[in-house]
């Protein structure tokens, strides 16, 4: 009778061992599908990262180019307009640029420049303070960037121009 309960219990022996070595099988299938999701994920990622730095180098090169006084804020106002998510062509980048310094002339050092009334205000400008610190202010933006001197330029523009 041993020989006939050892006959059929190894058939189930096994069947046993292929159910759990399957269970094991599928645990360790679905880790690695894990697994490469997550470097898929971070792989996206990653190139997204390189797509960004590489449209925001660009955007910088171009703006250096354009002749911006403060090229990090212009490339923040850029990429309010344009999109740096998906690789842009060249073309689209220079329209955007071209695009952002016409509609903020201001961001060119050589039009706070350009713009400036001359260095030598007569005594009665600066008396009234007016065109010399208009110029000063002017000379300050230039020569800075910084956008709280662009900003006190542009104020003092304004008021000079209904003086």
């Amino acid at each position: 009778m041993s020989n006939d309960a050892n006959a059929t219990n190894p058939p189930a022996d096994r069947a046993g061992q292929h159910e759990r070595q399957l269970r094991q099988a599928q645990q360790r299938l679905a880790a690695l599908t894990d697994e490469l999701a997550t470097a898929e994920a971070q792989r996206d990622e990653a190139l997204q990262q390189v797509t960004v730095t590489e449209n925001r180098s660009a955007a910088e090169r171009l703006l250096a180019e354009a002749g911006v006084a403060d090229v990090e804020a212009a490339r923040v106002l850029l990429e309010r307009r344009t999109s740096f998510d998906e690789p842009l062509e060249a073309e689209q980048l220079t329209r955007g640029v071209e695009e952002l310094l016409l509609d903020k002339p201001f961001l060119r050092a050589a039009s706070v420049a350009g713009s400036l009334p001359p260095s030598s205000a007569s005594a009665r400008d600066a008396g009234r303070g007016g065109l010399a610190d208009l110029a000063e202010a002017g000379r300050r933006a230039a020569a800075t960037g910084n956008r709280r001197d662009v900003a006190e330029y542009l104020r003092l523009r304004r008021h000079t121009a209904r003086a």
